[in-house]
């Protein structure tokens, strides 16, 4: 479009140049007349700039959105905009119509027409962008809770409720466009609240919904017979996980450790309870072959280790012959570690050292190659 005004520019200009030529090149009236139509045509130009930048900023304010915070002033604005396009339209591709009257009776041009619908739109873009500022610093609760269901998308999880408290926050910012900012700071704290409940709600339903099904899926097995005491410890790491989030939402860390806690301890539960199931169905005679599978599981490890067998032992103080062992090479892994450490930093001073010592001798070398060189100049003066 820029293109095709310029062309039409020029034509214009050509022409009107080449009919000066031909009546009288040196009138002072033909060089009024050019300077007036060039100035037209700057103004034009002036135009179609301000009516580019309108649409990024409608383009830009939508991505701030601008047409929730401020319908009205956008829809304003769009149509004030699609004015001054319509004006400038009817000169675009000849300048000599932009002085023309928009209509038969009145003065106003349509280029003055144009650069009117330009004003209008860019006031109702002012006033939307102070009104999405004064909304965000009345309400400024209402508009954090806002942001953190966004990056929750809790809206996924819970459309229906996630609108209807948009909506109620839409009323509240409509209430302030109205001059009624008192009437929405006091509707504030009842809208918090409930946006609040559906943070934590949002934060529960992300991060502990899979240990829940777990657990109430395990709940109704034979599980609660088998190992009722490790399904009370699920339980009682899911109400604290619950209630931490309910407490905290905002931890997400914490409460993704703590829903991980929970869906271990579920399974913990699960395997103690199919043990026992197992177990309550093994037969006397069976005992013995039962127990020497446990005893190969930890022989299995004190080879692993290298560790002693220590199968003369009962089943608790083989647990804790292998946990010292354990402890004993860690220390002694830590000790040789750090030995590591020590001796990789004496020898890095130590090349340090050696560099420095390199440069000195390199330094005192050449000032004694000088002092030579100076000596030898003097004695042959002489």
């Amino acid at each position: 479009m820029k293109q095709q005004l310029k062309i039409a520019a020029l034509t214009a200009v050509i022409s009107l140049t080449l009919a000066g030529c031909a009546s009288n090149p040196d009138s002072a009236a033909n060089l009024a007349a050019d300077a007036k139509y060039s100035q037209t045509i700057v103004q034009i130009n002036d135009l179609k700039q301000a009516i580019d930048s309108a649409d990024k900023s409608l383009a830009k304010g939508a991505e701030n959105e601008l047409p929730w915070f401020a319908t009205q002033d956008i829809e304003e604005a769009k149509k004030a905009l699609a004015e001054a396009k319509d004006h400038y339209s009817k000169f675009e591709f000849d300048p000599s119509k932009a002085s023309a009257s928009t209509s038969f009776f009145g003065s106003t041009t349509y280029l003055e027409a144009a650069n009117t619908a330009i004003k209008t739109f860019n006031q109702h873009m002012t006033n939307a962008v102070n009104l999405k500022a004064k909304a965000q610093s009345t309400l400024p609760e209402a508009f954090d809770y806002r942001a953190q269901l966004k990056t929750l998308n809790a809206k996924q999880y819970f459309p229906g409720a996630s609108q209807e408290l948009e909506d109620n926050l839409k009323k509240l910012v409509d209430q302030i466009a109205s001059n009624k900012a008192q009437s929405a700071v006091s509707a504030q704290p009842a809208l918090v609240a409930k946006m609040r409940a559906l943070e934590v709600k949002t934060v529960t339903a992300i991060y502990l919904t899979d240990a829940k099904n777990a657990l109430d899926k395990l709940m109704k097995t034979d599980a609660t017979q088998h190992a009722p005491k490790s399904l009370s410890q699920a339980m009682t790491a899911l109400t604290a996980a619950t209630a931490f989030a309910a407490t905290q939402p905002r931890a997400i860390d914490d409460i993704k450790l703590q829903g991980e806690n929970v869906m271990f301890a579920v399974n913990r539960a699960k395997q103690i309870a199919q043990t026992v199931k197992k177990l309550k169905t093994i037969q006397p005679k069976d005992y013995e072959d039962y127990i020497v599978g446990y005893e190969k599981v930890l022989l299995s490890i004190s080879n692993a280790l290298n560790a002693d067998d220590r199968r003369d032992l009962a089943f608790e103080e083989q647990g804790k012959a292998l946990v010292s062992f354990i402890e004993t090479n860690l220390k002694g892994q830590e000790a040789s570690i750090q030995a590591q450490q020590q001796l990789r930093k004496e020898l890095k001073d130590q090349k340090t050292y050696s560099v420095l010592l390199e440069e000195k001798i390199s330094t005192l070398t050449n000032n004694l190659e000088d002092m030579k060189k100076a000596l030898a100049d003097a004695l042959a003066k002489k």
